[in-house]
Order: C-alpha cells, then sequence, then structure tokens
C-alpha cells in the first residue's frame, strides 16, 4: 500500500511538459481567465450562506429549479419509451459514521479517475487528452478510509496510488472548518474530494477555450465518481467552501491550481 521510497514531487510530473515560463505561454490569457476564476470562485464565509435568496429569487426558483425550457418554435413533439426500473441515484446529505474499507476506497478510485494502460484512456474524456484537473482527497479522521491517517492526498491515476501531502500540520479545526464547511459545525462527512483545475495547462494549448474545457470535465469526474460509488454509499457536490482557503490547505497554488469545487462521499447503509 505505501512506498516510502518513492517520494514524490509535483515537478515529477512535470517533466515531460512545455516549460510554462517560456515567452510562448500566453500569459495575458492567463492572467484574464485567473480574474474570472476568483470571481467566480466559492468565497463562502460563516452566516453568509445563501443570502442571495430574497422573496423574488424563491418565487422565480419555484418555476425554475428541477425543470427544463422547452423549444418555442418546434414542428412535433414526440413521446420516447420509459423505463421506470431505471432508477436514477439521488445525491445524498446524509452519511453514516462508518470507515470505508481500504479495497473499496481502492477501486473506487480506479473505476471513477483510473487509467487504463492497455487502451490509454481514463473514465471519462478531456479535451486534446490534456487531463488538467487533478484529484485531491480530504480525510478529516484517521481511519475514515481504512488504514489512512487524517490529511490532504493526490491521487496519481498513472500509477494508480495517492499520495499524503499534508497531515494538517499547524492547521487549527477552526481554519479547517472555515475552508470545508463554513456554515456547519460539523461536516457532512468525514471525505471530500476537491478538484483543482491546473489552468497553465489547460490555457497552454486551447487558451480561453481551455478554461472551458476543463470546467466541463470537472463535471464528468464528478459524474463518473457518482457512477462508481457502491451501493453503500452516496456523494453530493457542493460549493459551499472557502475555495481560495482550501486550495492553501492543501498545498496549492491558488491562482494556477485553484480547487473549484467539493464533493462529500460517505457510507449510507
Amino acid at each position: 500500500m505505501k512506498d516510502n521510497k518513492d517520494s514524490f514531487s509535483w515537478q515529477d510530473s512535470l517533466v515531460d511538459w512545455p516549460d510554462y515560463t517560456e515567452n510562448s505561454f500566453p500569459i495575458t490569457t492567463f492572467r484574464e481567465v485567473s480574474k474570472l476564476d476568483l470571481l467566480s470562485s466559492s468565497t463562502a464565509l460563516c452566516g453568509n450562506e445563501k443570502s442571495y435568496l430574497d422573496d423574488e429569487m424563491l418565487s422565480w426558483l419555484r418555476h425554475a429549479e428541477r425543470n427544463s425550457r422547452i423549444p418555442q418554435n418546434f414542428e412535433e413533439k414526440i413521446n420516447l419509451k420509459s423505463n421506470n426500473l431505471d432508477r436514477k441515484k439521488c445525491s445524498y446529505r446524509s452519511f453514516k459514521n462508518k470507515k470505508i474499507a481500504y479495497d473499496d476506497f481502492s477501486s473506487l478510485m480506479y473505476k471513477a479517475y483510473g487509467y487504463d494502460e492497455q487502451n490509454n484512456t481514463r473514465g471519462y474524456g478531456s479535451g486534446g487528452g490534456l487531463y488538467p484537473i487533478n484529484v485531491i482527497i480530504f480525510v478529516l479522521e484517521d481511519n475514515a478510509i481504512e488504514d489512512l491517517k487524517r490529511g490532504v492526498y493526490y491521487f496519481y491515476p498513472l500509477k494508480n496510488c495517492i499520495y499524503r501531502l499534508n497531515s494538517f500540520n499547524g492547521i487549527s479545526s477552526n481554519k479547517l472548518n472555515m475552508a470545508l464547511y463554513p456554515n456547519r459545525k460539523k461536516p457532512y462527512s468525514n471525505i471530500a474530494i476537491g478538484y483543482a483545475a491546473d489552468l497553465r495547462k489547460c490555457i497552454r494549448k486551447y487558451q480561453y477555450l481551455g478554461y472551458k474545457n476543463a470546467l466541463i470535465e470537472i463535471g464528468l469526474m464528478i459524474q463518473a465518481l457518482k457512477t462508481a460509488l457502491p451501493q453503500n454509499m452516496g456523494e453530493f457536490s457542493c460549493q459551499d467552501f472557502n475555495n481560495r482557503l482550501l486550495t492553501t490547505i492543501a498545498d496549492l497554488d491558488k491562482r494556477n491550481a485553484p480547487i473549484e469545487i467539493i464533493q462529500w462521499i460517505g457510507r449510507i447503509d
């Protein structure tokens, strides 16, 4: 399970990549995208949950939520055959305080994000095969995942392994609270998955389009994890967290590798 000899450095995975510091890098585009990312990022603060929901917004939401617009112009409506046996898996916000077996966690990571060497692909698509999204795992209690200590982990798909980046050393419980669940006394679960976008990587090739591709890819990864979950586990995606603070806790560059969204997972049986 562990390989202490194989010490990890973020630079290890960049060995064969183009030098980001070359003059050909679209630095102006990067700055504009980075600014947009900051403006659109979650900066949840304690007591600030859903402060945007006034009466007018609530009235509109009653019509807009769980609904889709019908095109104003169409030639014909055609009903498709329904299959009521194909049940959709809902989101969960209540989890049992039960640990996840190490084998189950290993299987989950591979099914959702793992690299298939034979077919040279992963469980989701990526624009241009760049795969600029890094999976960051926050384990809030020892043995929430069997045999794993609390801390921040990075999943490396090419070697199907995880690296512990830190053990929350020097990080107070209050700071962790403000970063992950600022409007709750307790976390939803003891495990959260963060999706960190390597903005320089995606912008280098596709510039503005690369940023859009990265956000689309996060959606694909969230669904890949949801589909890979065993029956005794559930999940839900969440923006009620402090983007910049959580990125810093993960020892990532908050400008170059921001965590865009988190996904809570846990046992539901």
